[in-house]
């Protein structure tokens, strides 16, 4: 099997599917990624994608589609996996004539809202949809849209995110204490940083005042335009952006991670939490809360400040072994996202379209 992902961005979960993938029998992968402006990046993109044959684009540079034809020839794919309709190099593997003959899975996140511009995709992006044989989406909130979209029953797979699982869970057994809550996210509009910190500050006030003990200290990790609400808040760690590796290892020293987002089509940083054995506080606008989070931490209403330091005071008051054991309970429903199952999704979905 000789399988193409075009991609959009470098992330450290798909380059550890894309791994595993390379390592199975008889498969031959190639990837092609179309990142932002070359500025536009603090990810180490060298050590992310060390040992895949990948081929990396920027979206302001010369596309030479000549090029790209010519290694695609050579490479004679058996399936195409383009991520969304978008961008400019997915839409030219998915409609240029020179790829016709070959099968191609639609890739997206994204979840059914009742909107104008969602009601209206199937018309629009027919030219572009009727080229795919299947839609493969993260979980049940992007499978709603890909019926919208015109795909039905077996035409529709869910488990596109996927991460490795082994690696974030070593160590987890050893962990003996976690306190501190965890926000790691892109400081922007969507991720709600104003309720993440009016809700913080309720829980202060109600250890301070209730509990009458020392409060946990809010680490935040990111970076982006709307950095000016963590700034000089009591108790808030602005770690700014970090690395993979960085990242994983405070997975491993906080009580909880918080994700206060009023939009996320599936949030992938909830199941890197799962997987490292911490428990989770998320809204319901979180889209893998639904697979994700039920008794290894708090689901709440989006936007509600309320809720969410509730949550935080409930985490709090636990003892240290009972937040442990919620945890453990997080890495049982990640375990079925691992890049070892993904990577048989994977090799299942080309069998099918070869076929």
């Amino acid at each position: 099997m000789n399988i193409v992902f075009i991609w959009t961005g470098v992330t450290s979960y798909m380059a550890d599917c894309w791994r595993a993938l390379s390592r199975m029998p008889g498969v031959r992968l190639k990837i092609y990624i179309q990142e932002k402006a070359q500025a536009g990046t603090r990810f180490n993109q060298a050590e992310v994608l060390e040992g895949l044959d990948t081929v990396l684009l920027y979206e302001n540079e010369f596309l030479d589609k000549d090029k790209i034809r010519s290694q695609i020839v050579g490479f004679q794919p058996t399936v195409f996996f383009i991520v969304g309709w978008r961008a400019r190099l997915p839409r030219f593997f998915a409609l240029d004539r020179s790829f016709l003959s070959v099968p191609k899975v639609l890739i997206f996140d994204l979840p059914f809202a009742w909107t104008l511009k969602k009601l209206i995709a199937p018309i629009v992006l027919y030219p572009y949809l009727r080229r795919f044989k299947v839609a493969f989406v993260p979980g049940r909130c992007a499978s709603q849209y890909a019926r919208w979209l015109g795909f039905r029953g077996s035409k529709i797979k869910e488990g596109l995110f996927s991460l490795n699982v082994s690696t974030l869970s070593a160590g987890v057994q050893e962990v003996v204490e976690r306190r501190g809550f965890l926000f790691v996210a892109r400081y922007v509009r969507d991720k709600r940083l104003d309720i993440l910190v009016g809700a913080y500050k309720k829980y202060r006030k109600r250890v301070e005042y209730d509990a009458k003990e020392t409060c946990w200290t809010l680490t935040c990790c990111g970076m982006g335009s709307y950095e000016k609400w963590i700034e000089n808040v009591d108790g808030v760690e602005n770690r700014g952006f970090l690395q993979p590796n960085e990242i994983r290892a405070l997975y491993k020293t906080h009580g909880a991670l918080v994700l206060t987002s009023d939009y996320e089509t599936w949030g992938m940083v909830i199941a890197e939490a799962c997987a490292s054995g911490l428990p989770v506080i998320c809204t319901k606008a979180c889209g893998s809360h639904i697979e994700l989070v039920k008794e290894n931490g708090f689901v709440c209403e989006t936007n509600d400040v309320d809720a969410i330091a509730e949550a935080m005071f409930q985490i709090h008051t636990m003892r240290n072994e009972e937040r442990i054991t919620m945890g453990m309970k997080g890495l049982d429903r990640v375990r079925p996202y691992s890049c070892e199952v993904w990577t048989e999704r994977v090799a299942q979905i080309t069998s099918s379209l070869a076929r």
